[in-house]
């Protein structure tokens, strides 16, 4: 027997990243190795390490003791306020926690059937799993544990990890070392274990895990494969590191350690070795990369389109998740026309560089083959061309998902937030990472910034429903079943599960000011404000004054305003003189603010509308700026024109003169 038939190797991803879909690395390495011969295990032990090392009944009802004793030891006395406010709910509200913890197995289970697409069902399992995994925290504090992430604010350095990783009080992953992954590296055949560190959230366990291994059996060779700047220094851990993107220097350590030639297999990424059926979503969702030689297009574009069908008939795979930034909506577009048969059924999300040189003319055909997300990053380029190509990719009704690095200060990334606050209907999610409070954690994420115009206006109740959802693979299949309206209209209430769709409940409202509700006034200011497209100086002394006031409430918020004015006599004096309009005894219908959320629902419209049906027999105009094409469009939906333009010096820009069409006099 040569010693390449008696050589096993086993491949590990570690803990913690998501549990909702498998790793491509893993499946990667493992094609990369079929036709050497060898015997491949791929072992998640991230999943195993979520679904049972750490989130089981039995486990989570033992650290209940663990926090208790842990408490009477003094380890909550100088805690973050958050985990002291958890240890403190914890006694007090003993018998919530055990439901909780009896029900874990069912909320799991809930995120891989059809209730998963139910949005409270998902939220209310969703939320009674991050409250198990910050309960469980507590066991290991200051260890975090949250969904595809982990940190410990006390390991600085590799000299630190070097104690925790021997800390059974602090170091959650011993456990899974000694359970999960204890009887593998047991086997008498193993000779190689690779550890694939993908993010830096996973350099602890996977030192953890080779310190073990390394223990348990002195001679296997442990491998830590991943990016340099996240392994450098880490040596003494294993027996080599490798880097991510060079396979031959896998193949040829495997080779030295076989005593064989292996050759590599250049087929697609193996899945077949991985409990698809195990991970928590509803469906099977895999990651996909660009082929090797698409960019100097050695490959045919339908290749990878036809892989995909391929997973999706084998595996029985529904939504795929890129995991480069190579790859273009025009890409897949054109990948899917190439195929002769019809088209595929399946969903698509991209990363993609945010720069003008992603084309739109196929956005539309994008969507047909199946993109619903493309989550952007690296913005580069001028300002206005990626506004432009963001709003191109929103109106073929594909997810925008904007991704600003912590370490992006330039005025372009300050440029698109100012855009994207404002613009909600147009990006609709994006985060702003923050830095790292650990070096073995993954950048923070920040996320519903609000637009500075609108900080004085009050918040919107609750979080959008994507953030509630905190995972690609969950917005994606979301995106893909409910569609892009209902996705961005859903918000989360405060209590962490119940859900509301903006503009389902909104309700009109047309008084005189002295019978506003107090209070009601000084918001409906700061709302005319912050929508900047009028001078401040009079905007509370003619809406104090006005004819009538018209403002719309959903959720107990005022979300959108509008009114009819008497203009100060220097006003139409002004208006007049620059127009030739003589507009005595009018009202001015004006100061139409609506919230960024709320836009695109005909609000504007139907408040115009409320207005101008209460007029009697006066006549009304409006003073809409060239560049407002937004209060353009609704003047146009509520029948009315241009009568008249002039340049008004003190604005710097054209103005029109609007006057609704029936009251326009031969």
């Amino acid at each position: 027997m040569s010693k390449q038939d008696s050589f096993h190797i086993l491949l590990v991803y570690p803990p913690a990243d998501s549990p909702a879909a498998p790793p491509l690395a893993l499946a990667r390495a493992a094609a990369l190795l079929a036709g050497s011969g060898l015997s491949l295990e791929q072992y998640d032990a991230n999943l195993d390490f979520f679904l049972n090392h750490f989130l089981t009944p039995q486990r989570l009802t033992g650290f209940v003791d663990l926090i208790q004793k842990r408490g009477k030891k003094g380890v909550f006395d100088k805690a973050d306020s958050f985990s002291t406010s958890l240890f403190t709910n914890l006694a007090t509200s003993s018998e919530q926690w055990a439901l909780k913890i009896a029900g874990v197995g069912r909320s799991l289970a809930l995120l891989r059937t059809e209730n998963f697409y139910r949005p409270e069902s998902c939220l209310t399992a969703l939320k009674d799993i991050g409250d198990l995994l910050d309960f469980a925290s507590l066991a290991y504090y200051p260890s975090r544990i949250q969904w595809g992430h982990f940190s410990n604010p006390e390991v600085q350095d590799l000299s630190q990890a070097r104690s925790f990783i021997e800390d059974y009080e602090t170091n959650p992953f011993l456990s899974l070392c000694q359970g999960g992954l204890a009887s593998r590296i047991a086997r008498p055949k193993l000779g190689l274990m690779i550890l694939f560190v993908s993010a830096p959230d996973q350099v602890l366990a996977a030192l953890t895990i080779a310190r073990f291994s390394k223990k348990q059996r002195h001679r296997l060779h442990v491998a830590l494969l991943g990016n340099h700047g996240l392994l450098a220094g880490t040596e003494g851990y294993g027996d080599s590191l490798l880097p991510e993107n060079d396979p031959q220097v896998l193949l040829d350590l495997i080779a030295s350690l076989a005593e064989s030639t292996i050759v590599g297999d250049s087929a697609d990424p193996d899945f077949s070795g991985l409990p698809l059926k195990d991970y928590l979503a509803p469906v099977v969702v895999l990651p996909f990369e660009e082929p090797s030689g698409f960019k100097e297009n050695l490959t045919p574009p339908s290749r990878l389109m036809a892989h995909l069908v391929k997973q999706e008939q084998s595996l029985g795979a529904k939504g795929f998740l890129s995991k480069d930034a190579h790859l273009t909506p025009a890409s897949i577009a054109k990948m899917a026309g190439e195929m002769a048969e019809e088209r595929p059924s399946f969903c698509i999300g991209l990363k993609c560089a945010l720069n003008a040189s992603t084309g739109t003319e196929k956005m539309a055909a994008a969507y047909e083959a199946g993109v619903r997300l493309i989550q952007w990053r690296d913005p580069t380029g001028e300002l206005n061309s990626l506004t432009t190509l963001l709003w191109d990719v929103s109106r073929a009704d594909i997810w925008n998902h904007v991704v600003i690095a912590a370490e992006q200060e330039s005025s372009l990334a300050q440029g698109l937030i100012r855009f994207m606050t404002a613009n909600p209907n147009i990006v609709h999610s994006w985060i702003q990472q923050q830095p790292c409070i650990s070096p073995f954690a993954s950048p923070t994420d920040q996320s519903e910034k609000s637009s500075a115009a609108y900080i004085q206006v009050a918040k919107l109740p609750g979080q959008p429903l994507w953030q509630r959802l905190n995972e690609p693979v969950y917005q994606l299949l979301y995106l893909d079943r409910h569609g892009i309206k209902k996705v961005m209209r859903w918000r989360v209430r405060d209590d962490g599960y119940s859900v509301y769709s903006l503009g389902q409940n909104i309700t009109y409202h047309f008084v005189k000011p002295q019978e506003l509700p107090p209070g009601y006034l000084d918001e409906i200011c700061r709302m005319v404000e912050a929508g900047g497209s009028v001078g401040t100086k009079w905007v509370r002394y003619n809406l104090e004054r006005a004819f009538l006031i018209g403002y719309v409430m959903e959720e107990g918020m005022i979300v959108g305003n509008s009114s009819l004015k008497y203009p100060r006599s220097e006003y139409v004096e002004a208006v007049n003189k620059q127009s030739g309009l003589d507009l005595t005894d009018y009202l001015e219908r004006g100061y139409t603010s609506v919230r960024p959320e709320y836009r695109g629902m005909g609000i504007g419209t139907t408040l115009l509308e409320g207005l101008t049906g209460r007029v009697g027999k006066k006549k009304v105009f409006s003073i809409i700026s060239s560049d407002n094409v937004a209060t353009q469009k609704i003047a146009l939906r509520n029948k009315t024109k241009q009568v008249a333009a002039f340049y008004s010096e003190r604005l710097g820009k054209e103005i029109g003169v609007w006057i609704p069409a029936w009251m326009i006099e031969d």
